[in-house]
């Protein structure tokens, strides 16, 4: 079912401190598509209809009222979405003074049998009847608000909405073992993430460079495989990170990539670690096929039980019923090559390296299904025909395939190719091009069960040449593409018309402080990154602050519903009454502006 948001008075346009009208990349090239007003959804609602007439909205000053009070979830959104309805360093005037179409207050509230879940699942509703439709109905509606050319704060006095995701996953991966990533950043990163409505963290968080993960199970694997003890994810950090995705309605998977990629585990535990040999010698190399070690050994049965228990306290950690277990790029020279592996291969009737992976999948999976988690696993282990358990959910890199899938191959957000797709009479950006125009069931033939089973996708950005100097900018707002693929209509696929809303929606995230690159040629405001007004290291979008700096100066009061006033002077509301109303229930929601 899809939701409905719908207001009686309300408009939207965007004005201008947001962005120039550059209508070519090069003069003798223009930019075709339909040109975006400068409050722009991102991603495209699955409908949409918009008045042009305006609401005032007084700056600071909005009540907002909500029936989920007990729900921290809705309560700390209210909160953090203060300096985003209001940029702290931005321009905003009081409405004229004969101004009487003011919005002065909006009521989030769930019928029908409110409930608070406190995590976001695969199964979670995020349409109708939820908090987390709620959530992603708030995100929608800070979105029309926008300043205009005068530096009135404003709103559409009429929006009507239906809206619903497309896909069930919509996910970004991260890798914090390559290049370490700090907590604040991986924190903002979320933020921008809730901004464009994707609801999966992929933590591949321990790789062969470096193993930041803090187990208290086996502390070693940290103290001596993080690059240093300033390198480390401690219990407090994850559990700060989880707690940060969770109120944002994003779930956070681990991924403990094994049996390759777990050179950094024998710098504390060598025993559990498959010693290469080449000419007759242990710990020999052979660049470009394998280290000298770097593969878990599958027939040492300390590797079985260390397993077990990290897996354990893994899923002890993180409220996500799913854990990635990777198993892609096993180099299998490296086992044939190790007489003790070939000669136990041989005692027990293993044919082949293959046969030998299968071995050691079929033992970790026994433990999962043993603590009662979902497996994830990249595409290599089901290539080598490995039986997996039911609900086992497989994420395809190198091609796609028409089984339990999560999309990645298309969208390697680490693959940089600059320059621009282009046609005889005009011209778009290459990297943002390449990514809208993925459609995740283009070539898809199967049935409507199989078509079910394709749960969406990510994108992915591996670390080899990321860490926080370039992260933000590398990711936005490209992925943004991709979460629109994910979300949106597969109708919504013009990337002519996309690339201008796309220019919009990069100059939000640079009012919100995320250093987004450009889409288009032009300008945004004075708010750009080094300029007077940029919020991108301002303390209301960051969390490397001291807990003085809090992100919102909001009072709440006490009401039936909850009700937060944001009123930067304290001023009493004046009589003449605005309301936008979001009513969520079974069969739709509803947002009602009323003054």
């Amino acid at each position: 079912m899809k939701c409905m948001l719908h207001r009686s008075l309300l408009l939207l346009y965007l004005a201008v401190i947001t962005s120039s009208e550059i209508l070519f990349l090069a003069v003798d090239l223009p930019l075709k598509g339909k040109r975006s007003p400068p409050n722009a959804i991102w991603p495209h609602p699955q409908e949409i209809q918009i008045s042009n007439d305006l609401l005032y909205i007084r700056p600071g000053h909005i009540m907002i009222s909500s029936n989920m009070e007990p729900c921290d979830i809705i309560a700390k959104a209210i909160q953090r979405y203060q300096p985003v309805f209001f940029p702290p360093k931005l321009t905003m005037h009081q409405p004229p003074a004969d101004a009487s179409n003011i919005l002065r207050s909006l009521t989030l509230n769930v019928l029908d049998n409110p409930q608070c879940e406190q995590y976001t699942q695969y199964n979670s509703n995020e349409t109708c009847n939820s908090v987390w439709g709620l959530l992603r109905g708030l995100e929608t509606f800070s979105q029309l608000i926008y300043i205009n050319e005068q530096n009135y704060v404003v709103i559409n006095d009429s929006v009507a909405i239906i809206d619903s995701p497309r896909f069930q996953h919509r996910g970004v991966l991260l890798d914090s073992s390559r290049r370490f990533l700090p907590v604040p950043l991986i924190k903002k990163n979320l933020d921008v993430m809730a901004y464009n409505k994707l609801n999966v963290f992929h933590w591949h968080i321990v790789d062969n460079q470096s193993f930041p993960f803090e187990s208290r199970t086996f502390p070693n694997l940290s103290r001596q495989g993080a690059f240093s003890s300033d390198h480390v994810y401690t219990p407090e950090d994850v559990t700060s990170i989880i707690e940060h995705a969770r109120l944002l309605g994003i779930r956070v998977i681990p991924e403990i990539d094994t049996p390759g990629h777990t050179y950094s585990w024998g710098k504390s535990m060598p025993e559990l670690i498959t010693v290469c040999w080449a000419n007759g010698k242990p710990y020999q190399a052979i660049y470009g096929q394998h280290g000298e070690m770097e593969i878990l050994n599958p027939i040492e049965p300390r590797v079985h039980s260390t397993m077990d228990a990290l897996l354990r306290e893994v899923k002890s950690i993180f409220p996500s019923n799913y854990i990635h277990l990777g198993m892609d790029e096993v180099y299998d020279l490296c086992w044939r090559s190790n007489p003790n592996v070939s000669r136990w291969m041989t005692d027990n009737k293993i044919n082949s390296t293959r046969d030998l992976h299968s071995y050691y999948a079929n033992r970790i999976l026994d433990t999962m299904r043993n603590i009662s988690a979902i497996t994830i696993v990249w595409q290599d282990v089901w290539d080598e025909k490995v039986e997996l358990p039911p609900g086992t959910i497989v994420q395809i890199w190198k091609a796609g395939q028409g089984y339990n899938v999560i999309l990645s191959s298309p969208w390697y957000i680490n693959y940089i190719n600059y320059g621009h797709y282009r046609t005889n009479t005009t011209i778009v950006n290459l990297e943002f091009f390449k990514y809208c125009e993925v459609e995740p069931l283009r070539d898809f033939s199967g049935s409507d069960d199989a078509k079910i089973r394709i749960l969406g996708g990510e994108a992915c950005l591996w670390g080899e040449f990321v860490d926080g100097t370039n992260l933000l900018a590398r990711l936005w707002p490209k992925t943004a593409a991709v979460a629109e693929r994910l979300w949106s209509a597969a109708s919504v696929n013009n990337s002519e018309d996309a690339q201008f809303r796309l220019d919009v929606h990069r100059c939000r995230l640079l009012r919100r402080g995320i250093p987004a690159q450009p889409i288009l040629n032009g300008y945004c405001g004075n708010y750009e990154l080094s300029m007077p007004n940029s919020m991108i290291n301002d303390p209301a979008f960051n969390y490397d602050i001291s807990p003085a700096t809090d992100l919102t100066t909001t009072t709440i009061k006490s009401n039936p519903a909850t009700s937060y006033l944001f009123d930067a002077t304290s001023s009493m509301i004046t009589s003449i009454f605005a309301s936008l109303l979001l009513l969520i229930n079974i069969t739709l929601v509803t947002i009602s502006f009323k003054y």
